[in-house]
């Protein structure tokens, strides 16, 4: 019963807003570190593989697994560009219109990219599964390791996506500053 006690206490301290943001801090930092990671990664990738190129010595599956690399890359900055709101967006209009309809406007821009990032989630899914089985070049790696970037990083942004949509919502109705 203790045990039983003490696991409610933690899911309570999760739940609770101090538990949720520590774990979302520590989840954006462990994103931040896999993306840093992967980056380094393929940089160092692509300079070994130029220099061995050069001396005569091409490492033959280095492209791919840069390809691989990168695509990682950006599905994960992505995520965090949206999270930090620096993606490129087009307001000129918008900005001239009252804040409720501009909230209205951003609420329904989120629905809809959470619409299309579900679509995406489920063929990248589709296209992962079926690409289980074949190889990534010169390697012995599945080729579901690039395709799976694409439901595995929708996923991502759709989460960041429904953040933002509440966060948009909630100034629509007036309970959170702009």
């Amino acid at each position: 019963m203790q045990t039983f006690m003490m696991g409610a206490r933690l899911v309570r301290a999760l739940i609770s807003q101090n538990g949720y943001m520590a774990m979302l801090e520590g989840y954006y930092k462990f994103e931040n570190l896999i993306l840093k990671v992967l980056l380094g990664a393929c940089v160092v990738l692509v300079v070994v593989a130029s220099l061995a190129r050069w001396v005569g010595y091409p490492i033959i599956w280095s492209v791919d697994i840069a390809q691989l690399l990168f695509i990682w890359i950006c599905f994960l900055g992505a995520n965090q560009a949206l999270r930090h709101d620096q993606h490129i967006g087009v307001d000129f209009l918008i900005r001239r219109c009252p804040k409720k309809l501009q909230y209205l406007v951003e609420a329904v821009g989120y629905a809809l990219t959470i619409a299309f990032l579900l679509a995406l989630i489920r063929y990248g899914y589709d296209l992962t599964t079926m690409n289980v089985e074949r190889r990534l070049s010169d390697t012995d790696m599945s080729y579901a390791w690039v395709t799976a970037a694409v439901p595995v990083g929708c996923a991502l942004l759709a989460l960041t996506s429904v953040g933002k949509f509440f966060v948009a919502l909630q100034k629509l109705l007036g309970k959170a500053e702009g």
